[in-house]
């Protein structure tokens, strides 16, 4: 599935290893695994991200679709429900060759079925009204798929000890599931798992068998869910402190529960910020269930998940990505899968497969003198959050002042070549660190405010009152943190990951303004008008644009990042949700289960 460039995400990276059967139209340049017909019984499905192409379930990906996909994911209701329906679809497929459902059928699955938590808890009966009207319930609509696959199936179906009437395709004993996903993904795996749950226990009921899971009245067993770093964002985000992310199938309460009696590995980051990426915890209130695991990684974002391009921000040299810190927990989740029973075979994959799986091993060194430094690997997520957090603020502490491109590029080698528009975006970072930095001193050294007539203490620019208590727990370590190279926090081998590895999201992240691509595009346009009209600044630009071979931007400060009104930037901690819209790991001391670190 990887062929376009170097941006992949892990999922499809471990997606890329998974042996068996495509589903058609979904991959166009599909590479089969060596030996791949060696696995006629294994089927995998891939879903492409809300806000990508997606034509399956009528989202383009473009324009409108794309705007919305990726501000409030928009058809991720229709890619959780074409998912259910390949599950039935592949069951089918093996028997028969050939889907039961398609893709008109699963588009008007699509418009009755409601996937929301409050329907997920139990059956919605309806009303006289509804019935008038010729509607069914979301259950009724899904246990009518399902006969239609006992029927379509039956010569193989076969009652427990007994011998299935078609023995072609051999005695079918256990079907086996895994799902995996990242970010959003990760959200729409975990409402997946919980309908596919309830999909098996529907199917168990109408062949006799209440109380089990199965699917054509075959057991199921679902093996394994790995997710990295869930995001929800689902309708208004958590950007807005109105809002949680938390809309329609995304639900905290329910929806998100990791099962009770499914393995579950959850790579989270530590060095994540941004208020539009609050991350749903696998905890649930009291604690995680006992059979899952929630591990911590040095990175934001998609230094867990994956999706950068080798060499943005000056991270990484390997073309191929082999030193990007993504491929740590990538390999993690591999393993920690391979353990589960979940079928990956990387040794069967493609040679450009094996590649993208490979990891430096000097970034494995790194990653290790990292680890040494930090005070516990076990504890609540708010003590592990703290011990990776804090060091990771001196270290930018210590380079606030580099407020210019000369600077910047200067203090850091593995800016030397960096594009232009990354060490822009690096720069727009740093200039709101240093806007709330003088927020913080003002606040923090008890300033009094004249307003009117009155006289009352400083409070910064910010509507989020949370900002004040996060400030409150750092003014404690705060004289610690701002002591520069003698700051008992600041570690070499933690500044050396920092630098080299661990991305800003926050710089990048921009809510307006141009993008590098929207920006070439302009000076594309402006090389081929008379330059006459042009100002001398604008001749500058097309001139550096065209000198680069078409590859560099302007330089400049850029804005638009997340606005400290609304609580965000560096200094503050992670929104950290734990299985409901007021319960805040970020925001209590212990917790019934541990985090774990890398």
């Amino acid at each position: 599935m990887c062929t376009k460039n170097e941006g992949f995400s892990n999922v499809a990276r471990l997606y890329d290893t998974y042996p068996g059967k495509v589903v058609p139209g979904i991959i166009t340049e599909n590479q089969p695994l060596d030996g791949n017909d060696d696995y006629p019984h294994f089927f995998k499905v891939y879903i492409p991200g809300v806000g990508t192409p997606f034509p399956q379930v009528g989202d383009s990906g473009q324009g409108m679709d794309a705007a919305f996909g990726a501000a409030s994911a928009l058809y991720g209701h229709e890619r959780i429900v074409w998912a259910l329906m390949q599950a039935i679809n592949n069951v089918n497929r093996y028997f028969v060759g050939q889907e039961l459902l398609d893709k008109g059928k699963i588009s008007s699955l699509s418009k009755q079925l409601v996937i929301t938590g409050w329907h997920l808890k139990k059956e919605r009966w309806l009303t006289a009204r509804e019935m008038d009207q010729g509607k069914q319930s979301t259950y009724d609509t899904l246990r009518e798929q399902l006969k239609l696959l006992h029927r379509s199936i039956k010569d193989f179906m076969h009652a427990p000890g007994e011998k299935p009437a078609n023995m072609s395709k051999g005695k079918v004993g256990t079907i086996h599931l895994s799902a995996f996903g990242f970010s959003r993904g990760a959200t729409k795996a975990r409402c997946f798992s919980n309908w596919m749950q309830r999909l098996c226990q529907l199917d168990a009921e109408l062949t006799g068998q209440p109380g089990q899971m199965t699917l054509g009245g075959f057991p199921v067993k679902f093996d394994f869910l790995g997710i990295f770093d869930t995001v929800a964002a689902v309708g208004l985000a958590s950007s807005t402190l109105l809002f949680d992310g938390h809309a329609e199938w995304a639900d905290a309460e329910t929806s998100l529960r990791v099962p009770m009696d499914m393995p579950c590995v959850h790579l989270v980051s530590g060095h994540e910020i941004r208020r539009s990426f609050p991350l749903d915890s696998i905890e649930m209130g009291a604690g995680a269930p006992s059979n899952s695991e929630e591990i911590m990684f040095p990175g934001v974002h998609s230094d867990v998940g994956g999706g950068y391009v080798p060499k943005e921000q000056g991270r990484g040299t390997d073309p191929k990505g082999a030193d990007m810190l993504s491929r740590i927990p990538l390999v993690v989740m591999y393993r920690k899968a391979r353990l589960a029973g979940v079928p990956l075979k990387a040794e069967k994959a493609t040679a450009i497969a094996q590649l993208r799986m490979q990891v430096d091993p000097k970034l494995i060194d790194d990653f290790n003198n990292y680890l040494d430094t930090l005070p516990q690997k076990q504890g609540s997520y708010k003590e592990l959050l703290r011990s990776v957090y804090w060091p990771y603020i001196a270290w930018r502490l210590s380079w606030v002042d580099k407020q210019d491109d000369a600077s910047l590029r200067a203090h850091f080698d593995n800016l030397q070549n960096a594009s232009n528009a990354d060490v822009n975006d690096l720069l727009g970072g740093n200039a709101k660190l240093a806007e709330h930095l003088s927020y913080y001193k003002r606040w923090s050294s008890g300033e009094i405010v004249q307003t009117g007539r009155l006289q009352r203490p400083y409070h910064p620019p910010t509507f989020d009152p949370k900002v004040v208590k996060d400030w409150t727990e750092f003014k404690a370590i705060w004289p610690e943190l701002e002591k520069g190279a003698q700051s008992a926090w600041l570690k070499p081998a933690a500044n050396h990951l920092f630098q080299y590895y661990v991305h800003d999201s926050y710089a990048w992240f921009r809510l307006s303004g141009k993008e590098e691509p929207e920006i070439l595009a302009m000076l594309e346009k402006m090389s081929h008008q008379d330059q006459s009209r042009l100002s001398e600044e604008e001749r500058g630009w097309v001139k550096l644009y065209v000198d680069s071979d078409r590859t560099q931007v302007p330089k400049r400060v850029t804005e638009g990042q997340e606005p400290f009104l609304a609580g965000a930037g560096y200094l503050r901690y992670r929104k950290v949700y734990a299985g409901a819209d007021n319960v805040l790991l970020t925001r209590r001391g212990q917790s019934s289960s541990d985090t774990a670190l890398a």
